[in-house]
Order: C-alpha cells, then sequence, then structure tokens
C-alpha cells in the first residue's frame, strides 16, 4: 500500500526547474507533504470501512473485520485469520474496490521484524534482519572491532572535536536513522 494510491487533498503549486517540461495533470497524494500521512490514513479507513471492517476505539492502527483482524503500520498492513483463503478473499476485496495492495505472504519479516510461532503456540518477535542489515550497511564482521557485551549505559558519550571529519563509505544518515528505528521498536 501506498500514499500515492489516496487522492491528492488540496491544489499543489510547483517551481519546475528551468529546462524540465512536463504536464502535471491528476497529481495523486504525494509523500513529504505535511498532510501526506493523514490524507492516507483516512482514504485507507473509508476503504476498509467500505468493506465492513470496523476501527477499533482503543488502537487505531487495529480494524476488525467478520473473522479477520488487520493491523497498519504507515503504509504496511497485515491480516490475522484462520486461513489463507479467508486472508486472500479480503486482498481480493481490497482490490476491487480499487486499492492496490502486494501480498507478500507470510508475515515472516513484517516491517523489519521476524515473527515465529513457536510449538506452543505463543510468538517470538526479533529483530534480526534489520540488526544484520546495519551491520552490512556499515561493513562490519564479528572480527572487525566489535565486542560481545553491551556497552556501559552509565558511560556518558561525547563529540571528539580532535578527530578528523567523518570518512566512510557509508550512508551515515541512513544507519543512524534505522538505529533509531531500533531502539524505539524495540
Amino acid at each position: 500500500m501506498a500514499y500515492t494510491q489516496a487522492p491528492i487533498e488540496t491544489d499543489l503549486i510547483m517551481e519546475i526547474p528551468y529546462g524540465i517540461e512536463t504536464t502535471i495533470g491528476n497529481t495523486p497524494n504525494i509523500y513529504g507533504q505535511k498532510q501526506a500521512g493523514r490524507v492516507w490514513n483516512q482514504f485507507l479507513v473509508q476503504k476498509l470501512e467500505s468493506i465492513d471492517f470496523i476501527q477499533s476505539k482503543i488502537n487505531v492502527c487495529v480494524f476488525y473485520g467478520e473473522d479477520v483482524i488487520f493491523i497498519v503500520y504507515v503504509d504496511d498492513g497485515i491480516f490475522l485469520g484462520q486461513s489463507d483463503d479467508q486472508i486472500t478473499g479480503i486482498i481480493k476485496d481490497l482490490t476491487d474496490i480499487g486499492l492496490e495492495v502486494e501480498d507478500q505472504g507470510h508475515p515472516a519479516n513484517y516491517v523489519g521484524t521476524n515473527v515465529k510461532r513457536l510449538q506452543d503456540g505463543s510468538f517470538t518477535f526479533s529483530q534480526k534482519t534489520l540488526i544484520n542489515a546495519i551491520i552490512y550497511d556499515v561493513s562490519l564482521t564479528p572480527s572487525d572491532h566489535t565486542k560481545p557485551i553491551p556497552a556501559k549505559c552509565t558511560q556518558r558519550l561525547h563529540g571528539f572535536l580532535d578527530s578528523p571529519p567523518f570518512k566512510q563509505d557509508w550512508n551515515y544518515r541512513s544507519v543512524v536513522g534505522k538505529l533509531n528505528y531500533l531502539a524505539q521498536t524495540s
């Protein structure tokens, strides 16, 4: 699912760079607008309600169908139901009302979180995929200056003003963003 499926809320005025020839017509909702997330959410809620889903009064990211639960996180969603046929039917209903839905199969790795059902019926959640992506992004291997124990939480970190400027061949902002996401969702 994506923001661009929702209609644009207001007219946009854009300054096109000199030399670019383009036609701007019926522009959809665009990522990056202040209202994009709200417009997408209102659009999605309206679509779900049109096929008889009810939004939870406790958690607005949860929707209840007859025998199916739908959880949405920004523009990713997960269905919980008794059978694959049931979920496939709901996805078809959403497609029939004009939503472009990409069925990515079993939610073994939803939004960077690995979901595993244990034999006793309980579930475990881990973020190994995201952690491995961060390690890969910064080109670390277990032998590269890594420590098997966590950093001391009592030690205050500070900048080293006399250090040379950052010169690594990886995207600092991307890695810090992933680390922040990991810290906030763990």
